[in-house]
């Protein structure tokens, strides 16, 4: 195996570590792991990145065209976003036209809901249905002690868990700031449902008091989606608030290459990871929802959904502009990131044949489905 090539992958996977994190173990089976793995990754557009545009004429359909045009497998999409044209307020007839425009771009949809009660549930099941979505995001913002809080959150997945297996659906509960990565493994194993998993969101176990790659590890069994972004941890007393960042920038201080290795790397024989959403949150803030230390059942606070607050030292045309521009940028960046872990990983796999090398060495069109205009019949 091509050391040098190894010691370059470690200290890429080293950016932003903690102290006291050990690097993965590389072995030449890892890096052929790894190279299937990146191949082609799941990459998908979330709407989050697009927050003010879809509040003034940014359209569901409009984002479905962005993941095609840049060659994302699918989108991730809140129903509220899009105000007046959200997946939330279309008519029936309105979504068998979107549904048409995802079935003829080859995209695959998956949509996204910031509660956890029995009405959001109804409603989230519901337009996935007369959608053709299979995956929904759910998260709770109960508050009280954290004890009862875990109990309503129980109750609530086990409803969303019943719908999921009365209409072949699959939920992923996202650790959304006030859960910490154990807390939640607790519920989801206590559950023992297969349809219900976790959503791993890069930086929002900076809230909860608890560092982004020990949430990762400890979540690692349950995880089936992730969001991936960047951001700035923020020291509010005894506890950690987060500040959206452009992923990859000087400002990002989150373990991002390392968080992406993982991730890549989890499950044995088939990818565990379906969906990594690209939801860039530059300018989005959280506060501390736990700190260091304090009572064993700490008190939750009530919180609503998450929001960006508006730069008002920027025009509206220009806020707009730089969202596009950092959504782009991120693309970029992931890519980027994962070709610089094909080319490592290829200099430490076991020989291959001279076939086998060409084929994989030869730059590819990004392999996605084919659009139904494309296709021959």
């Amino acid at each position: 195996m091509d050391l040098d090539a190894e010691a370059g992958l470690k200290t890429m996977l080293s950016h932003n570590v903690a102290p006291g994190v050990s690097p993965p173990r590389i072995t030449a089976a890892a890096a052929e792991r790894l190279l299937e793995r990146t191949a082609n990754p799941p990459f998908f557009a979330h709407s989050y990145s697009f927050y003010h545009n879809m509040m003034h004429g940014f359209s569901p359909q409009d984002l479905a065209r962005f993941a095609y045009e840049h060659d994302l497998q699918g989108v991730c999409l809140h129903i509220s976003d899009g105000e007046a044209s959200s997946v939330r307020r279309m008519t029936p007839v309105q979504r068998a036209g979107f549904r048409a425009l995802l079935e003829e771009l080859g995209l695959r949809l998956h949509l996204e809901i910031s509660s956890t009660d029995r009405k959001e549930i109804d409603t989230v099941v519901e337009c996935a249905r007369s959608l053709g979505a299979k995956n929904l995001r759910l998260y709770a913002r109960h508050e009280g002690p954290l004890s009862a809080v875990i109990e309503k959150v129980y109750r609530d997945l086990a409803y969303a868990c019943e719908c999921a297996n009365r209409y072949d659906l699959q939920f992923d509960y996202e650790q959304h700031e006030d859960l910490r990565a154990g807390e939640i493994a607790a519920i989801l194993a206590r559950l023992g449902d297969p349809r219900m998993k976790a959503l791993f969101d890069y930086s929002n176990s900076l809230n909860a008091y608890e560092e982004p790659l020990e949430a990762l590890h400890i979540l690692a069994p349950h995880i089936r989606q992730a969001h991936v972004k960047g951001a700035r941890k923020i020291v509010e007393g005894d506890g950690w608030g987060q500040l959206g960042v452009p992923q990859g920038s000087a400002d990002d201080e989150l373990p991002g290459a390392r968080m992406l290795y993982d991730l890549l790397m989890l499950g044995e024989r088939e990818p565990q990871v379906i969906c990594f959403a690209l939801e860039q949150e530059v300018d989005y803030y959280a506060p501390a929802f736990r700190k260091a230390g304090g009572p064993a059942d700490p008190v939750i606070q009530y919180r609503e959904p998450s929001e960006t607050p508006v730069d008002r030292n920027k025009s509206r045309d220009r806020l707009l502009s730089d969202e596009r521009r950092w959504a782009v940028q991120q693309i970029a960046w992931n890519r980027s990131l994962v070709a610089s872990f094909r080319a490592l990983a290829r200099r430490m796999a076991p020989e291959r044949s001279e076939t086998e090398r060409s084929e994989t060495d030869w730059p590819r069109v990004a392999s996605l489905p084919q659009a139904a205009y494309g296709r021959v019949v």
